[in-house]
């Protein structure tokens, strides 16, 4: 049970990290309603392409993440599975 907590813990900090970076990497906070766009900038549909390669970017890192996670996880129970056949059948055996 401990190495599913310390996975998800690496998960969690994984996240966190990635969601500080893109903070730091961008400065500013800018909302929808935000008057300190100017028109040309909103008119502009390359504007906001920097945050558009960075949520693709989290979201497939975040994928592949998962998918390590599951595969890890897939594998420990693989194991878990064979190593209590082993142990059924010594007891079987005796």
């Amino acid at each position: 049970m401990y190495p599913l907590i310390g996975r998800s813990l690496r998960l969690v900090l994984f996240i966190f990290i990635a969601a500080v970076s893109m903070l730091v990497w961008e400065k500013s906070f800018v909302f929808a309603d935000s008057s300190l766009n100017s028109e040309a900038q909103q008119n502009d549909p390359e504007a906001n392409l920097k945050y558009l390669f960075a949520v693709f970017f989290l979201v497939w890192a975040l994928f592949f993440g998962y998918i390590l996670f599951l595969s890890r996880r897939l594998k420990e129970m693989r194991n878990e599975v064979t190593m209590l056949k082993k142990i059924i059948s010594e007891k079987n055996n005796t």
